[in-house]
């Protein structure tokens, strides 16, 4: 793409704003910025009155809220392009590109994915949704490299030239839909992710999914399962098989819960398609570390264990957690900003939960749902309130698990900074772990 003496907009000055107006003053473009954020007013370059102008090129930053959105509207009616941080990236890569989209588990996928082909010798970057803007890494990339890239909807939204050499779809339940308006649209944009693939690249799907399974979107295309399949990746006789081979036991993976075994089955697939032997995913596995706020084991303290989910942000996830830990006695947090998603189909499922303890701003109408499953249930307005109160009520033995369903913004900046409070909670006032 030739950039020079183009007038670019970049709409959104988050990190993968920032990233891409590095990438483009690069290339000797004309740079300047919006953001819908009026701290940003007084920076040097920020366009005021973007609606004004005509521009070559508008790059929108994942953040931006695209449905109903009046300036995109007003780009579109005057014929100006505007393409996402994600096809910006792809269109200086070198690499081959591998793209991992879901509800949950991507960030794992992405991670371990990462790890079993750095163990087997290739040169890789992680990047994308988990945290490294794609723009920033993507000149650093030549044709001996893999991109490891995790991929939202957020950024699949506006994107129209991204295309990965492998994409993979981990599972689909309703999440975001405050943002897209309705479970088939947030389905389409995450079916995006495989709109620009070619005839030799291939589409992973999670057979095991009722909606990935339907996302039949290329012709080359790929199933994982828990179970036998007559090819692909999946499970059997305690032993991860691909096409028939046998690479893996299950006593080599070390991660709680069947989420998890999605989550390994995934990136099996994946490195499948690249040349990795038995003995590096067995290493890989063991010296793999998840990252924090996911099914965090915290450790025992006075007798009483606590898990750190706080990355839960939608109810698929907190039935993941729940799930995995079923047959111990469980108290549950649940809270935050709701996302208007059906919790019943959490409490629908029965699960062994002694008490539902409920905070913040959808924390009643969680705490409405739970009543009418006959569970026992606590509301405090206050996300401390809350941790407060299941830890002065467990028991030894217990397992409290903050794996909240709702995102975290009516009191934090983020999922983590609320994981971070949670461990500050419990471990200051709570003793020393035991483990």
């Amino acid at each position: 793409m030739r950039l020079k003496n183009k007038k670019v907009l970049v709409y959104g000055l988050g990190d993968s704003g920032r990233a891409v107006i590095k990438l483009l003053k690069k290339h000797n473009a004309y740079v300047s910025f919006y953001d819908d954020n009026i701290k940003f007013y007084e920076y040097v370059g920020f366009e005021r009155c973007p609606q004004n102008e005509n521009w070559d090129l508008v790059v929108i930053s994942p953040g931006i809220k695209c449905l109903g959105n009046p300036l995109l509207k007003i780009f579109k009616e005057k014929n100006i392009p505007v393409i996402s941080e994600l096809d910006l990236a792809y269109l200086f890569c070198k690499g081959k590109i591998v793209a991992i989209t879901g509800t949950n588990g991507k960030t794992t996928v992405s991670m371990l994915t990462n790890k079993i082909l750095k163990t087997a010798g290739f040169k890789t970057f992680l990047c994308g949704n988990i945290g490294l803007p794609f723009s920033s890494i993507c000149e650093k990339t030549t044709k001996d490299s893999v991109i490891v890239c995790e991929v939202s909807n957020f950024q699949l939204e506006t994107s129209r030239f991204f295309r990965p050499n492998i994409a993979c779809i981990l599972n689909v339940k309703p999440d975001h839909l405050d943002r897209h308006g309705s479970f088939e649209e947030y389905k389409r944009v995450k079916g995006k992710i495989a709109e620009n693939l070619k005839s030799k690249d291939v589409l992973i799907l999670n057979l095991d999914d009722k909606e990935a399974k339907k996302m039949i979107l290329h012709k080359n295309y790929q199933y994982f399962s828990k179970f036998k399949l007559k090819k692909g990746v999946y499970v059997w006789n305690y032993q991860i098989f691909i096409n028939r081979k046998p690479i893996l036991s299950l006593n080599d993976i070390h991660l709680k819960g069947d989420k998890n075994l999605e989550n390994v089955l995934a990136s099996v697939s994946i490195c499948s398609h690249f040349k990795v032997s038995s003995q590096n995913f067995r290493y890989a596995l063991a010296n793999f570390v998840p990252a924090s706020h996911r099914m965090e084991f915290l450790g025992k303290i006075n007798g009483v264990n606590f898990v750190d989910d706080s990355k839960a942000t939608n109810v698929a996830s907190t039935i993941a957690c729940v799930d995995a830990y079923k047959n111990e006695e469980i108290i549950l947090l649940m809270g935050g900003q709701g996302k208007e998603i059906e919790y019943a189909d959490l409490f629908s499922l029965n699960y062994k939960i002694k008490e539902v303890v409920c905070f913040g701003q959808d924390g009643k109408n969680i705490e409405e749902c739970a009543k009418k499953f006959s569970y026992k249930t606590t509301f405090f307005s206050h996300f401390q309130d809350a941790v407060s109160h299941a830890i002065s009520t467990a028991q030894d033995g217990d397992y409290v698990l903050l794996s909240p369903a709702c995102a975290s913004y009516d009191e934090f900046q983020s999922y983590a900074e609320r994981g971070e409070k949670f461990k500050s909670l419990i471990f200051g006032g709570a003793g020393e772990s035991e483990s």
